[in-house]
Order: structure tokens, then C-alpha cells, then sequence
């Protein structure tokens, strides 16, 4: 609890003559709150006009590759078009990224809104010392920790707040992380009672699921926790959310398994690849940031690399959980894992702002 939020545990009347005491901080206060939100304001609307260009922009990439398509079907000799059209196809695929990115950005400002608000009525109601304001303070207790996000069972998970420049380097947390992660809550008891020695995440990112996980697992039984990727900046990212939710996940980076020994050892394996379908040379950018979405041809081409060494580096008894997108043809990778003696099946499914997003289970015949 920060400094702010232990000072509301003080009576009423202690506030009232605090306040009242200290003319220069309520000018300080007052001159702070009336610089803050004109900026505020003005950054919201900038953010909004931008994802307004984004949609439409969006929406003609769209409209011209439908009618590239068209021209091509109509003419009896085909242009040789398609590689304009995956282009096409590419560019609103970064179009979607960073119009979550913007969506994002939105959130914390609206937040950052309603806690201007919410200070602003605070300090009205200290100076009218009106009984409305245990009310106020109520609200404030329940309501100003932004960051933190009920997760049913998994309790409730702290993610870290990402700076402008982690977020040049490090996935947020978005549709397809949550999605996982009620995967696993809806596997939990299951989990539970395989007692898993060995918990791996492979690209984590933020670390929010493997941190969920740890904090899901950590009464039940003594489990490790290892997080792996290439981005060294994710990794301690995942390392500061693991701190902040009270768990040990030890980070290592590494360009997927690559340094993971076949020795059958983890009893959960979970991955959430850069799964976008891109062109191929995206997936060798210097821009780390890339890596973290880029799948390649179908975007399988990254995961691809994985799913040999999946059982084995997964125990006898383990299972993997894989997110993927309806373009990566989830039937396709399931009989991949069959050929593997592994079997598999969808068990969660959501769409979200375009993308159709599927996890995969899978566990090893016996």
C-alpha cells in the first residue's frame, strides 16, 4: 500500500486540521491538478483522433485488397498480385497491433481521468467537511488500484506497470494472455492434482501467466517456475511482476528452448508465440519488438522450431498449452502433434477486434 492510501486510515478530524494547516500544499495540490489535466485532456483526444485514422485505414486496406482480389479473378489472364496482397494483409496486421497499443494507452488515460476526479472530489469534501466524504474515501480505496486485475481463482494478479520504453521492447499484456490464463484456471483443479514439479513458460513477455500460474500453484504444491526469451528487457520485466505478486519464477534468456536440455523434466509447458502472419524476413528485424509477434509464413514459422523438442523437454505425465489464431490452421498443427504421439484438442476459443484466437492442449499417448 503506498503512502497515499495508508494516509486514509486517519479519522476525519485529523484530515480536516492537517489540511486546513497546510496553505501551501493545498496550493501546490490545487496548481498541480490544474496543470495535469489540460495535458491529460489534450493527450486523450490526440490518442482517439489516432486510432480514428487507424480504423479507417484499416477499413481501405481492406477495401483494396478485396478488389485486388476481384480484379484478379475477373481477368482471364491473373496479374501476379498475391505478394501485394500478403503486403496488404501485413500492413493491417501492424495496423491491429498498434491500435491495441492505442486502446491501451486509452485505458490508462480514462484512468488517470476518473483518478483526477476522484481527488478533485476528495478535496472538495474536506473542505465542506461533509459527511459524504467516508463515501468518497470508500470509492477511492476500491477504486484507484489501476493495476491490479481479478482473475477468479488465480486470486488476483499485480501487473507491473510498463514504462514508455519497456513497452518499445516488451508484448502487454493483451486479449491473448488472458485467454491463457482462464485456460489454466479452468484447468486448475486438474493441475492442482498433478502436484507439477517443473512449470515452464516459453516466451514470457510480461510474465503475467506464469506469474498467474505460480501464485495459483504456490499453496497447493512446491513447483518451479522458469521463464524463457530472447528479449533480455522481458526478462526482467517478468521478473519484477513475479516480485510484485509474492512468487519466485526464475528467468533465463534464451531464443526459445534452444538451451533446454531433452531430459522430460517439466510437467507444464505453456507458450504463446508470435503467431501473425508476416513475411519472413520480419521474423530476423533487429526490432526486438518483432520477434515478440512475427510468426512468419502462416505464422507457424517461429513455433514450428518448437514443436519437435515439445515432448522432450515435457514429462511423461505433462502437459503443453499453445495459443494460436485461425490462420495458423489449428487443425493443421494438431495433426502435427499426432505425427509427434501427442494428443490434442482446443479447449479455449475467443474472438477478439479481428483475430479468432484458439489455445491448444496437448499431452503424450500412452
Amino acid at each position: 500500500m503506498d503512502v497515499d492510501t495508508a494516509s486514509d486510515n486517519t479519522s476525519i478530524d485529523d484530515k480536516i486540521d492537517d489540511f486546513c494547516e497546510n496553505p501551501t500544499r493545498d496550493a501546490l495540490t490545487e496548481g498541480l491538478m490544474s496543470l495535469l489535466k489540460p495535458t491529460v485532456d489534450q493527450l486523450d483526444e490526440r490518442i482517439r483522433a489516432t486510432r480514428i485514422c487507424q480504423i479507417e485505414l484499416k477499413q481501405r486496406i481492406e477495401s483494396v485488397s478485396e478488389e485486388l482480389q476481384m480484379i484478379n479473378e475477373a481477368l482471364q489472364c491473373p496479374l501476379e498480385i498475391d505478394s501485394y496482397i500478403k503486403k496488404l494483409i501485413n500492413a493491417k496486421h501492424k495496423i491491429t497491433i498498434v491500435g491495441n497499443i492505442l486502446q491501451n494507452t486509452q485505458d490508462v488515460l480514462n484512468k488517470i481521468h476518473q483518478m483526477v476526479e476522484k481527488n478533485t472530489a476528495k478535496k472538495k469534501a474536506l473542505l465542506d467537511h461533509s459527511s459524504s466524504y467516508g463515501n468518497t474515501s470508500n470509492i477511492t480505496d476500491k477504486e484507484e488500484q489501476v493495476e491490479i486485475f481479478a482473475i477468479s481463482h488465480f486470486n488476483s494478479i499485480s501487473i507491473v506497470k510498463l514504462s514508455v520504453k519497456d513497452l518499445e521492447t516488451v508484448y502487454e499484456p493483451a486479449e491473448d494472455s488472458f485467454l491463457l490464463i482462464d485456460v489454466l484456471e479452468a484447468d486448475l483443479e486438474d493441475l492442482k492434482a498433478a502436484r507439477p514439479t517443473m512449470c515452464l513458460e516459453i516466451g514470457s513477455g510480461s510474465g503475467i501467466v506464469i506469474a498467474a500460474l505460480a501464485m495459483a500453484l504456490k499453496d497447493h504444491c512446491q513447483s518451479y517456475h522458469m521463464a524463457v526469451d530472447i528479449n533480455m528487457e522481458a526478462c526482467k520485466v517478468t521478473k519484477r511482476t513475479a516480485k510484485q505478486n509474492s512468487v519466485e519464477v526464475n528467468t533465463v534468456r534464451m531464443d526459445l528452448v534452444s538451451c533446454i536440455r531433452s531430459d522430460r523434466v517439466f510437467d507444464i509447458v505453456v507458450f504463446n508465440p508470435p503467431y501473425v502472419v508476416t513475411s519472413d524476413e520480419e521474423i530476423s528485424t533487429k526490432e526486438i519488438l518483432f520477434k515478440a509477434w512475427a510468426g512468419g509464413t502462416n505464422g507457424r514459422k517461429v513455433m514450428e522450431r518448437v514443436f519437435p523438442r515439445i515432448p522432450n523437454i515435457l514429462s511423461d505425465v505433462g502437459t503443453f498449452y499453445l495459443l494460436v489464431i485461425k490462420e495458423n490452421d489449428p487443425e493443421h498443427i494438431l495433426r502435427i502433434f499426432t505425427n509427434l504421439n501427442m494428443a490434442g484438442k482446443i479447449v479455449g476459443e475467443r474472438k477478439v477486434r479481428g483475430e479468432h484466437l484458439y489455445v491448444l492442449r496437448f499431452k503424450k499417448v500412452r
